[in-house]
């Protein structure tokens, strides 16, 4: 429990102290709060995406596994390869910010949503509730919905004629 609630609120304190460290002529207007903001969720979040696929193929994948009351097998390490995928793709966003953004945007969401829905369809149809099962629920759904929420903004506030 104590690992999801870590890695979300880290998003969100990078993002605050991000947004008033920010020396850039455009501080502060809504358009560079938003894009702030952004890319902790898909950078950020990146880069908790690629230490968890780091676990899941790590030394420590058995006990990963039995922490979301899973069995380890030969799947958990292609799960971690994607969550590697997915991660890399959100860093590289820092730098690709047009339609790669998007993209990072639109793999997170269907591999993290898709997470969410093995991990409450574990917890209803197996009872599974180990904690790694039922707290990364939250996540799962949060972070690629604000991602979604803060792309829309960040595109809307776009000026007219540019991409």
């Amino acid at each position: 429990m104590a690992f999801f609630v870590l890695t979300f609120l880290g998003l969100v304190a990078g993002a605050l102290v991000h947004v008033l460290a920010d020396r850039t002529p455009a501080r502060r207007t809504y358009r560079r709060v938003v894009e702030i903001w952004l890319l902790w969720f898909v950078a950020g979040g990146g880069v908790l995406s690629i230490l968890g696929g780091l676990g899941h193929i790590g030394p420590y994948a058995p006990q990963i596994a039995d922490s979301i009351g899973f069995a380890h097998s030969p799947f958990q390490w292609e799960v971690g390869w994607a969550d590697i995928a997915v991660g890399v793709i959100g860093l590289l966003s820092i730098w690709n910010r047009g339609s790669f953004m998007t993209a990072a945007v639109i793999a997170m969401a269907i591999l993290y949503w898709g997470d969410a829905i093995g991990h409450v369809m574990q917890w209803a149809a197996h009872g599974n509730t180990a904690p790694n099962n039922i707290w990364t629920i939250p996540t799962d759904i949060l972070q690629p919905l604000i991602a979604i929420v803060l792309l829309i903004a960040y595109r809307r506030s776009q000026p007219p004629g540019t991409s």
